[in-house]
């Protein structure tokens, strides 16, 4: 069953989020919050749902929500990470003290970033599946490397993006039938392209090129909590399970194996799966049921996805 409740109204515009409970569960069972994914720019709370995920929770007695929250470019970074704490902390007052932090491609950078952040409550878990974790690589600090081929008309594109900073928020834009003839969409490749996504993050011109330029020092500290792969991770910091397909041509595998890589040099339980050949979005595409689908058979998709929900199972054992 599903309640949609306001966990939090700001200007006037509400924000959701959806919770699933399970036919049954025990006292103190955990709930699994995940943010959706459409790099910051669009996509709203039940922009391609997690299936396997939903219907794992379910078979364990584990809740399931999925919160919205305000999207660049008319909210700065600052403001959405925000939306995701509050997100957190209305689930760990209203639900459950055991969360798990879940979120998909930029979801999975709000999942990281709120996990970090000191306003959050420590949650048992963080699962990043093919998140946008670092803001602060390669590919969003130096320009010229569009996503899926270059934008007709950056300069518009960018102008529109600085006109929408000063635009009204909203808190989620349903995914395009048609991405290559949405404006939004066309927003993220201009963002991809013109290497804006530091800027617009922390609302500071010319970040990424400072961050290029200086390295990630650059960073002013009252920004730093935008930037949690470079700042966020240290020793203590909760188990934490990356998903990714070495295939994925949107949002690079390395983020998630530099992100595993500096968890496991603090001494954090890191599990890192990687779902080989597979792209950005993989396990979205169907509804898939890892404990009762007997069509399933050997698949190493679908193993990879068990492992994943093996580590959550292990991290919610062992925190009681």
């Amino acid at each position: 069953m599903s309640v949609t409740h306001v966990f939090k109204v700001v200007d006037g515009l509400s924000l959701e989020i959806d919770v699933v409970s399970p036919p049954t569960k025990e006292e103190n069972s955990p709930i699994l919050l995940h943010f959706h994914g459409g790099f910051l720019v669009l996509g709203e709370k039940t922009t391609f749902p997690p299936h396997w995920l939903i219907n794992a929770c379910q078979k364990r007695g584990w809740t399931y929500a999925t919160a919205s929250y305000r999207l660049l470019p008319e909210t700065p970074g600052h403001e959405i990470l925000q939306d995701a704490t509050d997100a957190v902390n209305w689930v760990y007052a209203n639900i459950s003290k055991r969360v798990i932090i879940a979120g998909s491609s930029a979801g999975g950078y709000l999942a990281l970033a709120a996990a970090a952040h000191p306003a959050t409550p420590r949650p048992l878990a963080v699962l990043s599946i093919y998140g946008m974790l670092d803001p602060a690589s390669e590919r969003y600090i130096r320009p010229g490397q569009p996503l899926r081929g270059p934008v007709d008309d950056e300069v518009k594109a960018l102008d529109e993006i600085e006109a929408a900073m000063r635009s009204d928020a909203i808190g989620g834009y349903p995914f395009p039938v048609s991405p290559p003839v949405d404006r939004r969409f066309g927003w993220i490749r201009a963002l991809h392209q013109a290497a804006w996504y530091a800027d617009v993050l922390a609302r500071k011109p010319g970040l990424a090129g400072r961050i290029a330029d200086e390295g990630v020092e650059a960073v002013e500290v009252e920004d730093r909590v935008l930037f949690p792969a470079s700042f966020g991770l240290k020793e203590g910091f909760p188990p934490t399970v990356l998903l990714h397909g070495d295939a994925d041509d949107l949002v690079e595998f390395e983020q998630s194996v530099a992100v595993s890589g500096a968890l496991e040099a603090f001494g954090v339980d890191v599990s890192l799966e990687c779902a080989k050949g597979q792209g950005h979005g993989f396990e979205a595409k169907e509804v898939i049921d890892l404990d009762g689908d007997e069509r399933l058979g050997d698949n190493t998709m679908i193993d990879t996805l068990k492992c994943v929900i093996a580590h959550l199972e292990r991290h919610v054992q062992l925190c009681c």
